[in-house]
């Protein structure tokens, strides 16, 4: 019960209290004047924008160019690996290295037993010698000895060709003594004719007494010796004639010896055709035992096995002792002073990407990225998973990169041309169109713009020149006057929605297009919430949660045209003047038009 007594008579104090402070108040109160909490909640230098201006921050639209890029999981591969197996079946004997040793490009890494085939390449190098040996001999042979024959049989040929050359010109010669013989006989014969006649007829004139008998005797003795020159004139046709009987038989025995030493010659070519072949013959068995050799000597290089490449081993299948064949496997060995970075795209993404593409790789272990560029775009996809193989091959001295290795690769698809970007945060996307909103106001950075004479429309610099000055619409020349499109931080800026394309992005920043947008403009990007066109704001900066701080209701309206109360001095903006028909709701004021200041 004195507990609760006390609540009451608590209670009861308090009413007290209230009474006598209204009381007093109404006592104090001067007319048109607030009371503390209608001041508190129209003082325009509380934290809040004044009346229609909401609290924005700005950015600047600037040219630039962003980067297309896109992120995928790659693999790494060595730059070049290689299975390494012997060339000949053999003992393994020696297998000096181990997987993760280095090797060099000929070092010796494996070596087969060579005792078998040193004795194989033993018995060729004989065989090679003796055929060596006989080849020699038959080019002896065919050199001195048919080549001799032949010169000896051409010889003979040459010498028997004469023969029958002297043996034709001696039958010819016993043909022309037959001639001559035989005209002698044929005047010895008209001789012996004559005297025949002459005798008989001398006889007559002798035996008549015509003539004396000593010239009878001498005709007759001439008669006589006519008649011994007709026999001897025959003798010598028959000599002749057996002369040149003997000169035919020399002509035929001259062309028997020719006929004889053309086919002595003809064998001795023949035989030299046979020594030539059995020279060449042995020539090209000495060749082939050389070939042996050397075929001999390189299936026992088989033996030595040595690395293909300067790498690093990575597999021993196989021990010492084993009995290989070749095909099997002894080692592996990858070169990963250099890796290839390879990583499946997908077909969309491959447009842009071409050898030279910027690209950079992270580990999955972190440390700096190491850029690299595309060095293969393999030119076919995947028809199952539409992606297709990329390749960047990398340096890797310091062997960071392992064959194996999961890592992002983030690929650059294209450097763009210079475009407008704006902050990511200052887009709005709504109804499937995009815009942004721009800041215009006074301000004090000024811009010329133009004013028609006639209907008094306002034209920029760049529309004043390509009108010639002159307005499009009615003729009225443009003249140039002062005025302002770059906010500062008071109530005199004013939003304007711009319809824009966006292109790429970063997620920081966006390329845009427009036709009204340009690089000297503002942009907004927090405090865009409930804007509309030709809203009036406030430029502040701008927080993780909000505005940082507002300015004070003189100083947001300075530059404005403002309405202040004559009864308490309050002041509120053109909209809210005209919407209380210039008379202040709470005391009933007339407001009046003074430009905002910072007083």
């Amino acid at each position: 019960m004195r507990g609760l007594w006390k609540n009451t008579l608590s209670l009861l104090a308090l009413v007290i209290v209230i009474a006598i402070t209204l009381v007093a108040v109404r006592s104090f109160h001067k007319p048109g004047q607030l009371d503390v909490i209608s001041a508190q909640a129209m003082d325009m230098s509380a934290m809040r924008p004044p009346t229609g201006a909401a609290p924005v921050s700005l950015a600047s639209v600037r040219r630039g160019s962003l980067d297309d890029t896109v992120t995928y999981t790659g693999s790494v591969l060595p730059f070049n690996e290689q299975e390494i197996s012997p060339r000949i079946t053999g003992a393994l004997v020696s297998l000096p290295v181990y997987p993760g040793d280095r090797v060099r490009a000929g070092q010796l890494v494996a070596q087969l037993d060579s005792a078998e085939l040193s004795a194989k390449t033993q018995q060729a190098i004989q065989a090679a010698n003796g055929a060596r040996i006989n080849a020699q001999v038959a080019h002896l042979t065919h050199h001195l000895h048919h080549r001799a024959a032949v010169a000896q049989a051409t010889a003979q040929y040459s010498a028997a060709a004469q023969g029958v050359s002297d043996a034709q010109a001696e039958a010819q010669a016993g043909a022309d003594a037959i001639a001559d013989a035989q005209a002698g006989v044929q005047s010895a014969q008209a001789s012996a004719e004559y005297w025949k006649t002459e005798i008989a007829r001398e006889k007559q004139l002798a035996d008549a007494g015509a003539v004396s008998r000593q010239e009878y005797q001498s005709e007759q003795a001439q008669a006589q010796a006519a008649f011994a020159a007709l026999t001897q004139s025959q003798a010598k046709v028959n000599q002749a004639k057996a002369m040149a009987r003997a000169a035919q038989a020399k002509v035929l025995v001259a062309k028997r010896q020719v006929d004889a030493a053309q086919a002595s010659e003809d064998m001795a070519q023949a035989d030299l055709v046979v020594a030539e072949a059995q020279a060449a013959q042995a020539q090209a068995g000495a060749s082939q035992t050389q070939a042996a050799v050397r075929e001999a000597a390189v299936v026992q290089g088989y033996t030595r096995i040595t690395a293909p490449f300067s790498g690093v081993v990575t597999s021993r299948p196989v021990a010492p002792g084993t009995l290989v064949q070749p095909g099997t496997v002894i080692l592996k060995v990858a070169d990963i002073g250099r890796v290839r970075v390879q990583a499946n795209i997908a077909a969309s993404d491959l447009t842009g990407i071409h050898v030279g593409t910027a690209v950079e790789i992270a580990m999955q272990n972190g440390g700096d990225p190491i850029p690299a560029n595309v060095s293969s775009v393999f030119p076919s996809a995947n028809t199952s998973t539409r992606t297709a193989v990329i390749e960047a091959v990398v340096a890797n001295p310091a062997r960071q990169l392992q064959p194996g290795a999961f890592v992002t690769m983030r690929i650059t698809k294209r450097t763009g041309a210079a475009e407008l970007l704006v902050p990511a945060s200052s887009i709005v996307s709504q109804g499937g169109q995009s815009y942004v909103w721009i800041a215009k106001g006074a301000g004090a950075s000024k811009k010329t713009e133009y004013e028609c004479a006639i209907c008094h429309m306002y034209y920029s610099a760049e529309q004043a020149a390509k009108y010639h000055y002159i307005d499009p619409m009615d003729g009225g020349k443009l003249t140039p006057i002062q005025s302002s499109n770059t906010p500062t931080s008071n109530g005199g800026a004013t939003a304007h929605k711009v319809i824009v394309q966006i292109g790429a992005s970063d997620g920081v920043s966006s390329e845009v297009t427009s036709d009204e947008l340009t690089s000297t403009d503002k942009v907004i990007d927090h405090g865009m919430a409930g804007l509309t066109e030709g809203a009036r704001m406030v430029v502040t900066e701008w927080a993780e949660n909000g505005p940082k701080s507002l300015p004070d209701a003189a100083s947001a309206n300075a530059g404005l045209t403002v309405y202040r109360c004559e009864k308490c001095g309050m002041t509120y903006s053109e909209a809210d003047a005209k919407k209380n028909n210039f008379i202040d709701p709470m005391d009933g004021g007339k407001l009046t038009p003074v430009k905002g200041s910072a007083q």
